[in-house]
């Protein structure tokens, strides 16, 4: 018997805006599917637009004459498998690096980046349809590649069984499963080592875990020896039933619940994973519900780096104007200025009407007290104008000072950059618009005008990853189109300025076409001690193959970009 709402946020948004309507990564917008659902259809779906590419398509927003800058030499270097680079040669303004071993596992596309110390990037990993409730691949893994010596390396990672493929049990899926990295972070250990953290939003997908185990809900990597490799450390990741296990009841029930009989607990849809700088505590977006019977928004959990739950705080039931909506909490990003015991973070969600239409996404400030053990709105939800437009993605500079990428109201283009800087210790974001009295009704949604909209920053499509490069303070943004452009800042408070490069095209339509396949960047990672931007450059399949199909691969790659020309110091 089929679940029957089977809706998942790239669909529910591309019925509300069409072609590219979602942003950071299309995750699941009402509950898990049970281990008896079959494959979706579009029957599923209270409406009838059918879904729309958005995986960062090759053929983006026109940009008028003149508009993008011209690519200047020893920019980008481009990684992959020998042979994969489509149009691009030794010709090119682009230099390509064949590396040999490179390669992702069936149904796993590139997505989301962070970079150690040392210089070794990590990619988390999606479907190819782009939607973990429909996933493409046979398990879970992380990519791992080190610049210096040139290699890569598939690292998959094992339930608690021990098993690293995880197909469906029911024989419709042609093999489907396992279960995809929704984030990755790099955190410093207890020991003075560094620790790689990840999170699944969709650590299970219907096999039997008696036989095979589970997957963890949050998982670890660390080196296996001083200088050695990277490994996946399994005493120090936790499945969804571990981490309740460290909670009180009904924390444990309220975070990790259970949503079909003989399933395992649900983590929500671990979507977002934060760092707080001064306990070190773990911030994570719960993306999904609790399930039938239960609220369809999501929530906030703090966890500490031995898995252990500090925190757990539920969205409340939001009906601003007397209209109830489904908040679902999708990106979550620590102030580096954060005082103890007053840990400030943001969060950008995405919002759904009872209709599934979407709802322009909001920003929100939280404070977390790691002695009380508890996680505060400090601000509502807030969005930057009343027109449309969405908060889609956001990064903090040194000072505290708050960037937030924005997108049309049409789901696909850029929209100016909002700036809300630290004035006397706080944003605009808590000073104009608290989170006092009853919040979700009376203030939810309304307009906090940011401090400064960044001009310039509104040509091309929207925003895939917004980065800040510590050692200049430039923000870097990167385009679904695959438009990279920087935004200067200077001075701070009420005294800000800003410039604005133009645009530089890092060529992704000569990769592919976009027929049937679909080119685009994630979220980047900033080495600053080797001028280097990280950019994930996927390959998808969206909507151009029925799902569920056999598992198969797709060429992925890795972008560099050399901060150094970027920024005109090289």
């Amino acid at each position: 018997m089929r679940s029957p709402l089977a809706v998942t946020r790239r669909r529910l948004l591309a019925t509300a805006v069409g072609l590219g309507a979602t942003s950071a990564g299309a995750l699941v917008a009402a509950r898990l599917l049970s281990s008896s659902s079959g494959p979706t259809s579009s029957g599923d779906l209270p409406l009838s637009r059918p879904s729309a590419p958005v995986g960062g398509v090759t053929v983006g927003p026109s940009m008028p004459a003149g508009a993008v800058a011209g690519l200047p030499g020893n920019l980008l270097t481009i990684y992959g498998a020998p042979g994969t680079f489509g149009n691009l040669d030794d010709r090119s303004a682009i230099e390509i690096a064949g590396v040999p071993g490179w390669g992702f596992g069936p149904g796993q596309a590139a997505f989301l980046s962070a970079v150690a110390a040392d210089g070794t990037v990590f990619l988390a990993t999606t479907p190819f349809t782009d939607d973990q409730a429909k996933l493409t691949g046979t398990g879970m893994e992380i990519e791992i590649f080190e610049p210096a010596a040139e290699r890569f390396t598939r690292l998959v990672i094992p339930s608690t069984k021990g098993r690293t493929s995880l197909p469906r049990a029911d024989p419709n899926y042609h093999g489907v499963g396992g279960g995809d990295i929704s984030d990755v972070i790099v955190v410093p250990g207890p020991d003075g080592t560094e620790r790689v953290v990840f999170v699944s939003l969709m650590p299970f997908f219907g096999w039997n875990t008696s036989i095979d185990g589970e997957l963890p809900s949050i998982g670890q990597l660390r080196r296996d020896s001083p200088g050695g490799r990277w490994a996946y450390d399994r005493t120090a990741s936790r499945t969804a039933a571990q981490l309740a296990g460290t909670a009180p009841p009904h924390v444990a029930a309220l975070a990790f619940p259970v949503l079909a009989p003989l399933e395992p607990r649900s983590p929500r849809g671990p979507s977002s994973i934060a760092r707080l700088p001064r306990s070190g505590h773990l911030v994570i977006a719960q993306y999904l519900g609790t399930g039938v019977g239960g609220t369809d928004n999501g929530a906030l959990l703090v966890v500490d780096l031995a898995g252990r739950v500090r925190a757990h705080w539920q969205y409340p039931q939001v009906r601003p104007l007397g209209l109830e909506l489904v908040v679902n909490p999708r990106e979550v990003v620590a102030d580096p200025t954060s005082e103890p015991d007053d840990e400030r973070f943001v969060l950008i969600s995405d919002v759904r009407g009872l209709d599934f239409r979407a709802q322009p996404f909001p920003v929100q400030e939280f404070s977390y007290s790691a002695s009380r053990g508890t996680i505060s709105p400090r601000s509502t939800a807030v969005r930057a104008v009343q027109d449309g437009s969405r908060m889609e993605s956001a990064v903090f500079g040194a000072d505290g000072t708050l960037y937030v990428a924005r997108t049309k109201a049409d789901g696909l283009r850029a929209e100016t950059l909002a700036v809300y800087p630290k004035i006397d210790g706080e944003r605009g974001l808590v000073t104009r618009a608290p989170a006092t009295g009853n919040w979700p009704v009376d203030t939810w949604g309304i307009a906090n005008r940011p401090d400064y909209l960044v001009a310039g920053t509104d040509r091309g499509g929207l925003v895939r990853s917004i980065t800040l490069d510590p050692a200049t303070g430039a923000v870097l943004l990167a385009g679904l189109d695959g438009l990279v452009q920087v935004v200067r800042p200077a001075g701070r408070g009420t005294r800000m300025t800003f410039r604005t490069d133009r645009p530089i095209d890092v060529g992704l339509s000569r990769l592919r076409g976009p027929a049937t396949r679909y080119v685009g960047v994630r979220r980047g990672a900033v080495d600053a001690r080797r001028r280097s931007l990280w950019l994930p450059v996927n390959q998808l399949l969206l909507d151009g193959l029925p799902w569920p199909y056999p598992p198969f691969k797709l060429d992925q790659w890795l972008l560099r970009v050399n901060l150094d020309v970027l920024l005109g110091d090289g």
